[in-house]
């Protein structure tokens, strides 16, 4: 049946929206995995660098020269660290619109799948709705004539 068909392309095309939605939710998620992953990495890499200054201060806390030495190697890897992660929340966001996009056009398909399944429906429902509408004819495209009054029934009468 057309219909079938028809409501099937609807149900895809729902589906497909849907599937669509998701796969952007999945994605982000993946990204901010990604992302938070490598801050809590660098955070650790930070921290082992600041114990290991303290070591060093530690162990000669008047040799300010070599004090000072490793103080800005240790400022340095934090600013390269935090350039990094600049670095790749750009990359992510640039990702992430790449994404978008593709979800949008994704989602922009299925609508119109969707809305051209709707007009499919409503075409056939209303073409239902006339032919049952429509009186039937005697196949030369007349109408049946109506009876507006009984006729009388034959008398038998006996004699």
């Amino acid at each position: 049946m057309a219909g079938d068909d028809t409501k099937n392309k609807f149900v895809d095309a729902l589906n497909e929206g849907s599937d669509a939605m998701i796969d952007a939710v999945r994605a982000a998620n993946d990204r901010a995995h990604r992302f938070s992953t490598a801050l809590i990495e660098q955070a650790q890499e930070g921290q082992r660098e600041a114990v290991d200054l303290a070591q060093k201060w530690m162990a000669a806390p008047f040799d300010l020269l070599s004090l000072y030495g490793a103080f800005i190697e240790t400022s340095t890897k934090v600013q390269h660290r935090a350039l990094d992660a600049t670095r790749q929340w750009f990359g992510e966001l640039s990702d992430a619109q790449k994404e978008t996009r593709d979800v949008l056009q994704r989602v922009i398909s299925a609508n119109r799948h969707a809305g051209e399944a709707t007009v499919e429906l409503a075409r056939e429902l209303f073409s239902r709705s006339i032919e049952a509408a429509q009186p039937a004819g005697d196949g030369n495209g007349r109408k049946p004539a109506r009876e507006t009054a009984k006729s009388p029934e034959p008398s038998t009468s006996e004699s």
